[in-house]
């Protein structure tokens, strides 16, 4: 997305700021970053497996553009076609009736690089915190996933850039001692993340986002589930391959300090390689220093003599690009070749087996997860305190009206017993805030025939759990539509329920019937934004309109939408989404604000821009 619409009268100024710092000390490896898989943290993990993966749109350009040069006719295929099929799992348990893994032959070009695309952000360094989880999940693929998808700039607007310590803070258990897969996919999955211009990574690792709006925001960004794949055998690395070449980054497990390293040589049998004299780890000799990395790319030329015998075996040859969070000093600019032979459980290379070789990944698997345009419909937002985050969780559910308890819940991935011996905030002094919750899977078709729960839980006494509000709110529109009462509610040692909507919900109050007399015009609307969003899959545009409710004597009912002076929409709600623009024609916008009786305020002040 490239935010280039200037205003006309109001000015707004945009300050990009450098945000990770290539000054931070080097990562401490006498801890983990990344913990040793447990029974449990499989079995949380390897619920979806991936078994077949097929060429999206941009995989299949970037194969028939290698297959052009080399003068052989393009692959036909249909990319109307889900990008992966999956093996599920019930209850952990693996579904053994199914297919196993397989990818499509031949439809993966010969060298990807993702790094190189606009949506992966640049190289950036986790400092001496055993954060790397974060920065992998959060920091590399979700920002990229997202970016992907929207057709948005990671490496100059940043505008969709995630803060990797919101993630790390609210999953280490507010001890610097690393973290777990699992937990930060699902803080990505329930809660999204905020971006990392609102909430920068610095030295801090107990305190958790305050800021209220970071926390409604971040919904809109929540990725899907968690899926994995293996990739220490040829159909697991094909799969992963695929997956690159549709241009996506995946993420996994490993030993960094137990990589044993050569340099890419230049292999005779193809042209010149410029990456001849980089670094590629060709096998692990241990397991120390637990560590998560990304992949970004591959090349199925590079070569590197793994066996010492100065032939070009065909099992010495390929290799994964990763990225890391060590800074751009690390290895090559801050990424590392992996050569394919060393994620192998076993190397099949001749003459090949160094003692204590181990493959080079964790479980020998590789995670990944997406993300899909998504706006909630109901929030929750509640306001707390508590002195010891570790003792407080918290669920939500709902029912009829006419019911007393729960028929549905839904459990959120924080406040649930997170966060060690600390505040919110990650002080030892109790520290109030208001946080939003995605309760849209417990809303029914009409909402206004429900009731809602907060379910308070304080594991040990001493220290209250203390809630303020609970109120549940139209996401669309911003209003509340029911509140509990008996707030604020302390819990301690005990659980509690607050319940929005106790009685039949009430009809909805009508618009005020104008008075006659009624000639007050309501105020102009304000903080007026317009966004261009640009898709590089369909070459498609469209401007996004925001602004904040007018006020009125009476009450404001709808909104009209200007286009170069000419009235276009008419909205009920505080945004429009203009999908009828076209390049090179320059777009004024405003809006107006219209009460029951049809009187119009001034309009805004008018945004002016073009799609490039």
């Amino acid at each position: 997305m490239r935010n280039y619409l200037k205003p006309g009268r109001a000015a707004i100024a945009l300050t990009l700021s450098l945000y990770v710092s290539h000054a931070l000390a080097q990562p401490s490896f006498d801890r983990p970053g990344l913990k040793e898989m447990t029974q449990e943290e499989s079995q949380k993990l390897h619920k979806r497996k991936i078994k077949k993966v097929h060429p999206n749109r941009l995989g299949l350009e970037r194969v028939n553009k290698e297959r052009r040069q080399k003068g052989q006719a393009p692959l036909v295929t249909d990319t109307s076609l889900p990008e992966m099929e999956f093996d599920e799992t019930q209850n952990g348990a693996k579904n053994t009736n199914t297919a196993p893994e397989t990818t499509a032959l031949g439809s993966a070009p010969a060298q990807v690089d993702n790094s190189v695309l606009p949506a992966f952000p640049v190289i950036a360094n986790q400092g001496a915190q055993g954060s790397c989880v974060a920065w992998a999940t959060t920091y590399y693929l979700m920002s990229h996933e997202v970016c992907l998808t929207l057709g948005c700039d990671n490496k100059t607007a940043r505008a969709r850039v995630y803060s990797p310590k919101w993630t790390y803070n609210m999953i280490n258990g507010g001890v610097d001692n690393g973290s777990y897969f699992s937990d930060a996919f699902s803080v990505l999955e329930k809660h999204g993340a905020a971006l990392m211009t609102d909430f920068p990574y610095d030295g801090n690792y107990l305190g958790w986002d305050m800021t209220s709006e970071h926390w409604k925001r971040a919904i809109n960004s929540r990725m899907k589930a968690s899926t994995y794949t293996s990739i220490n055998t040829d159909t697991g690395m094909a799969n992963v391959k695929q997956m690159l070449a549709n241009g996506h980054v995946v993420v996994v497990g490993t030993y960094i300090n137990s990589w044993v390293y050569r340099t890419v040589q230049a292999n005779p049998n193809v042209g010149s390689n410029p990456f001849v004299g980089q670094a590629i780890a060709t096998y692990m000799n241990g397991t120390v220093a637990g560590h998560a990395i990304t992949i970004v790319g591959y090349d199925d030329t590079i070569w590197t003599d793994i066996n010492g015998n100065g032939a070009v075996e065909p099992q010495e040859v390929g290799a994964f690009k990763f990225a890391n969070s060590f800074g751009n000093t690390w290895k090559n600019q801050g990424y590392s070749w992996v050569s394919y032979d060393a994620l192998r459980a076993t190397s099949t290379v001749p003459g090949f087996a160094p003692a204590g070789r181990v493959q080079l990944t964790q479980s020998g698997v590789a995670y990944y997860t997406t993300y899909t345009p998504y706006t909630p419909k109901l929030l929750a937002e509640v306001n707390m305190s508590h002195a010891l985050r570790s003792q407080a969780s918290l669920q939500f559910g709902s029912s009829s009206n006419t019911a007393s308890s729960p028929s549905a819940t839904w459990t959120p991935s924080a406040f649930v017993n997170r966060g060690g011996g600390y505040a919110f905030d990650g002080t030892t002094v109790e520290k109030s805030g208001t946080f939003y919750f995605d309760i849209s899977s417990l809303a029914g078709s009409d909402v206004s025939t429900q009731k809602f729960y907060l379910i308070m839980k304080d594991s040990a006494a001493g220290s209250a759990l203390t809630t303020s509000a609970f109120n549940v709110i139209n996401a669309s529109v911003g209003n509340t539509l029911m509140s509990a009462p008996g707030v604020p509610m302390a819990v301690d040692a005990t659980t509690k329920t607050l319940v929005a909507g106790t009685t039949p919900a009430p009809t909805p109050t009508p618009t005020p019937t104008p008075s006659p007399s009624d000639t007050i015009a309501p105020t102009a609307p304000n903080y007026f934004t317009a966004n261009l969003e640009t898709y590089q899959r369909n070459r498609k545009a469209r401007v996004v309109l925001n602004w904040k409710g007018a006020t009125d004597n009476v009450g404001v009912v709808k909104y009209y939408i200007y286009r170069n002076n000419v009235r276009i929409a008419t909205a009920t709600s505080l945004t429009y989404t203009d999908n009828n623009i076209s390049k090179g024609i320059n777009y004024t916008y405003q809006v107006s604000a219209v009460d029951a009786a049809g009187n119009e305020s001034p309009r805004s002040f008018p945004i002016t821009g073009m799609w490039q």
